[in-house]
């Protein structure tokens, strides 16, 4: 299986976005926690959007 640089990529971005994500139960402060949701979940959806762009047949 040939691996390439745009999987990589949205691969990396995606896993840091769940970390983002999944980091925001240890924190305490309520306005933390909803903007790490809020990036957690943007970052995911930007590196969806990255692979399916990068993929793209043209």
């Amino acid at each position: 299986m040939k691996t390439d640089r745009a999987t990589i990529v949205a691969a990396a971005q995606i896993i840091f976005g769940i970390i983002i994500f999944t980091s925001a139960w240890w924190l305490s402060d309520s306005q933390k926690t909803t903007a790490l949701y809020i990036f957690g979940f943007v970052t995911v959806l930007i590196g969806i959007a990255i692979f399916s762009l990068l993929t793209a047949k043209r």
